[in-house]
């Protein structure tokens, strides 16, 4: 498994976006305007440490600017993004002087297991024909990764941080199944409630 580290400008968060997964963001502070500036003009990339109170944890994911949305006269821009890798953070400095933002040398796995497993898949289409009423196969599923799986939950920023902070991607599918049963779980007994209402 081939391990990369690299430094790339660092925009911290109480968010995560996963891989895959598009946001819109707003910028209004000078330095993220800074940062935003200098990444479109270098066609950069930039990451989103996941952030609690002011405290920045240990793990993040490298995002790409899909598209500049608005700019306003102020200087303050809504742009697109979308996530592309997740890292682990292996030292963070919060200002990379001369610049106002900061920065951190990142390290991230290539996933070599590009697929997931057949029970995910599963629980994955039980999951859409129980919530959204689709009904798909498993070539739909076929070179689906952990993460077009889990950006099929609704999940908090706290669960997309525990997805991601496993750091070996068969923990990370471990997780996304518990995360499944339950969820299948509790809607299948609101549900029941539901049914049980409605006839008496």
């Amino acid at each position: 498994m081939a391990i990369k580290q690299l430094t790339i400008p660092m925009f911290p968060l109480n968010m995560v976006v996963l891989p895959g997964e598009t946001v819109k963001l707003h910028i209004y502070e000078e330095r993220y305007k800074q940062l935003i500036n200098d990444c479109l003009e270098n066609e950069a990339h930039f990451g989103i440490p996941f952030s609690v109170n002011g405290k920045i944890k240990t793990h993040g994911v490298e995002v790409k600017i899909k598209k500049v949305l608005k700019v306003e006269e102020n200087g303050e821009m809504d742009i697109l993004v979308e996530g592309v890798n997740v890292f682990s953070i292996m030292d963070y400095s919060s200002q990379l002087k001369p610049k106002l933002y900061g920065a951190a040398i990142i390290q991230y796995n290539e996933e070599e297991k590009l697929t997931v497993s057949t029970y995910l898949q599963e629980l994955a289409m039980e999951y859409l024909s129980l919530t959204q009423n689709k009904i798909l196969d498993y070539d739909s599923f076929k070179t689906a990764s952990i993460f077009d799986i889990a950006n099929l939950l609704q999940l908090s920023a706290k669960e997309k941080y525990q997805l991601i902070s496993q750091d070996d991607v068969n923990e990370k599918e471990k997780y996304l199944i518990n995360t499944f049963r339950q969820t299948i779980c509790i809607f299948e007994k609101e549900t029941e409630l539901k049914d049980r209402f409605i006839f008496n």
